[in-house]
């Protein structure tokens, strides 16, 4: 089994990437029992169960209600909190519901290295190879949290439910035995031998997205919302505690103290 986990910054990640692909195909071409092992970020464009796409519409209806919410549309129009509800498309094998959970912060780079391990793993798998592609969740790793625009929305984010951020310890974890499970369980759809309606379904099954299929609005669009929620959290101490002193410093003044 080979795993295609390495990451750079910028347009590194795209050339690291185009090497791990390189030995990916050549060890597939040459060894026809290699298995291949990606993490998929849930920052993606991705198939989602019906499931998910109900759970969502339901908690839009929740949150467009919220006075928070209300406040952020009023002001930020169609940049933010923007509806993470699709209608469905129909193509051989019958509908697909779908998620755009691209985030544009993360940039072009991002982008396509991803999809290009999306490429090899479907074109691996459909020549035989067992390929464990699964998403894993929003994680506060040190690549990540060292931008600390995505550090402080990354605190915010738990508002909108079920969105969660997850510690490296936890993901790790569930993701290996996610894996361990692909390479070993003749039901999992890693294994090529199980049919599916979609190639795109391959990223789907195992997926552990930390509420970004669920979440009301898209991943994009609640950043902001989600800095201001954090800062609002921080700066709450000190707002009570200025009010308190304004509020002693009055009644002395008015002579109730």
């Amino acid at each position: 089994t080979v795993g295609s986990y390495a990451y750079l910054n910028g347009a590194l990640h795209v050339q690291v990437s185009l090497a791990m692909d390189a030995i990916c195909r050549d060890l597939c071409e040459r060894r026809k029992d290699t298995s291949l092992a990606y993490l998929c970020t849930p920052t993606d464009l991705h198939l989602i169960p019906k499931e998910a796409h109900d759970a969502a519409l339901a908690n839009y209806k929740e949150f467009s209600k919220k006075p928070f919410c209300m406040l952020m549309k009023l002001f930020g129009g169609k940049k933010m909190l923007r509806k993470n509800v699709r209608a469905p498309v129909s193509g051989v094998g019958g509908e697909f519901y779908y998620v755009d959970g691209i985030s544009v912060a993360q940039g072009p780079n991002y982008a396509m290295a991803k999809r290009m391990q999306h490429w090899r793993a479907i074109i691996s798998h459909s020549k035989g190879n067992v390929v464990s592609s699964n998403i894993a969740p929003s994680t506060s790793t040190a690549s990540v949290v060292q931008n600390r625009t995505f550090a402080w929305a990354y605190e915010g984010m738990p508002y909108f439910t079920p969105y969660e951020i997850f510690a490296p310890e936890t993901s790790k974890s569930v993701m290996i035995a996610i894996l361990f499970n692909d390479l070993n369980n003749p039901k999992s759809v890693a294994n090529p031998k199980n049919a599916l309606a979609n190639p795109n379904q391959l990223f789907a099954s195992g997926s552990f997205h930390g509420g970004v299929w669920r979440c009301a609005y898209t991943i994009d669009s609640i950043g902001e919302s989600s800095v201001l929620l954090y800062f609002s959290r921080v700066a709450a101490p000190y707002v009570l505690t200025l009010g308190g002193v304004g509020i002693a410093a009055a009644a002395k003044y008015m002579g109730y103290v």
